[in-house]
């Protein structure tokens, strides 16, 4: 890594795990700050003219407060870094908690160092490439999308999506009517290098529905196209 040091947070009250990660991050050129608290992470993140981390490293169980509701007061916040979550759940329940918080990416105790520096580099890469994307606005009838404002409106009216919701349906608006699978899903919106439950394109579009659609269990516009993926239809020709 060149020029000037990235600074990563990891917050977990284990003294070992954060001895192991501060070990592996700055053998790879990283700046670590720790925290063994989530109101402490949060109090430093507040300020984010002193600190400005490019990736936030989160424990699930903290002694204060979850993992996922850290990351829920930081996107309250509009606090844009990426998470990384750690956890000893494997429940696809608990999972789909963790995401829906705003949580980027999750690993699952436990992992090797070598897996922890490929899942933080894969996330400083589709990190980057978001801030490099140029500012786009898609409409399609009542359905529109701004991306630099982040902001998205259906039928005149603010919908409130996480990064990735609203990542997942930039790719459907810009392919409306096209038949897209969970895999070019997958590449397009978590990235080539993803290494997480490929379950996770469901999810997100279950939660585009319960926000898009009137009958989220009937859906017209997000539709789900047995055996070949997912379709948005544009609003003037969804049945």
């Amino acid at each position: 890594m060149t020029g000037t040091p990235k600074t990563i947070m990891l917050v977990d009250d284990d003294g070992t795990i954060i001895e192991t990660l501060t070990y592996n991050l700055k053998r790879h050129g990283f700046e670590v700050v720790s925290y063994t608290r989530g109101m402490e992470a949060l109090s430093a993140l507040a300020s984010l003219d002193t600190l400005d981390p490019c990736l936030l490293v989160l424990d699930w169980m903290l002694p204060d407060v979850t993992g996922p509701e850290v990351v829920k007061l930081l996107r309250e916040r509009s606090c844009e870094v990426p998470v990384l979550m750690l956890t000893g759940r494997s429940n696809p329940t608990d999972i789909a908690h963790g995401l829906s918080s705003g949580a980027d990416d999750y690993l699952a105790k436990p992992f090797s160092p070598i897996e922890f520096m490929a899942r933080v580099q894969a996330l400083l890469r589709r990190a980057k490439k978001d801030k490099e994307l140029q500012d786009s606005k898609i409409a399609l009838g009542p359905l529109f999308l701004d991306e630099g404002a982040r902001k998205v409106t259906f039928k005149g009216q603010p919908v409130d999506l996480s990064p990735k919701e609203f990542a997942l349906l930039k790719v459907l608006m810009i392919n409306a009517d096209k038949t897209l699978s969970t895999d070019v899903l997958l590449n397009k919106v978590w990235g080539s290098d993803y290494q997480g439950d490929v379950k996770t394109v469901a999810v997100h579009m279950r939660w585009l529905r319960q926000k898009l659609e009137e009958d989220p269990k009937n859906p017209q516009l997000l539709e789900t196209v047995h055996r070949s993926g997912y379709r948005l239809n544009t609003p003037a020709t969804a049945n």
